[in-house]
């Protein structure tokens, strides 16, 4: 597949820091789209609880992770989404994943609701991450030739100062598992698939000890 070789907009982002630091934090639907191939097949690198992750190649082939969530994720349509993610965007640390931008839109839409139809306004929910090469934790421990006890200890020790940071600024996991950690060039680990539970509606989903749906 080629990269896409439309411009971000806005941003110019031929000189000075990496692109994916100059992005626009809010990024147009048709932009992801070309960037994933219209969110192909090809493209996909993942599933996750609330959505599919595609892998986001921009014109000097730089790559991000867009994540699609899915059109029937209890997460809220209003301008609460949008002031969340940016509050989530906000956190920078060492070992967490970085949000670098989203997408929250509205297109009319026919639907069908209790045998008649409608028009609808239906939201589109992206988020974009860093790309980490490595892949996740579990991938390296359960699907390679395994790591040295060095490497294993600084997973650890990064795992947990990454945590204590999310503790510190008010976020609880809910889903930590070798799936959701994942690992750079250097083996530092990033926890990733944090924050999901401030973007949750609460009119549309209920969490409690017997049901718990993840982050």
């Amino acid at each position: 597949m080629e990269p896409f070789q439309g411009g971000l907009p806005q941003r110019n982002i031929s000189k000075g820091p990496s692109p994916v630091c100059t992005m626009p934090k809010h990024l147009p639907l048709d932009f992801l789209k070309k960037m994933t191939d219209n969110f192909s097949d090809e493209r996909l690198i993942g599933k996750s609880a609330f959505g599919n992750l595609y892998k986001g190649i921009l014109a000097d082939g730089t790559m991000i992770v867009v994540k699609k969530l899915a059109e029937n994720s209890p997460i809220a349509r209003d301008k609460t989404f949008s002031n969340e993610v940016q509050n989530i965007m906000a956190l920078r640390h060492g070992n967490i994943v970085k949000l670098v931008g989203f997408c929250h839109e509205g297109q009319k839409k026919i639907v069908q609701k209790e045998g008649r139809y409608i028009l609808a306004d239906i939201y589109e929910s992206l988020l974009c991450y860093e790309y980490l090469p490595m892949g996740s934790l579990h991938k390296n421990l359960f699907e390679s030739n395994g790591m040295d006890w060095n490497t294993r200890f600084k997973i650890i020790k990064g795992i947990c100062q990454g945590l204590l940071f999310l503790h510190r600024v008010g976020i609880i996991h809910m889903d930590l598992k070798p799936q959701n950690i994942l690992l750079g060039d250097d083996m530092e680990p990033k926890i990733a698939e944090f924050g999901i539970s401030r973007l949750l509606d609460p009119e549309l989903t209920r969490l409690n000890t017997q049901d718990v749906m993840g982050t």
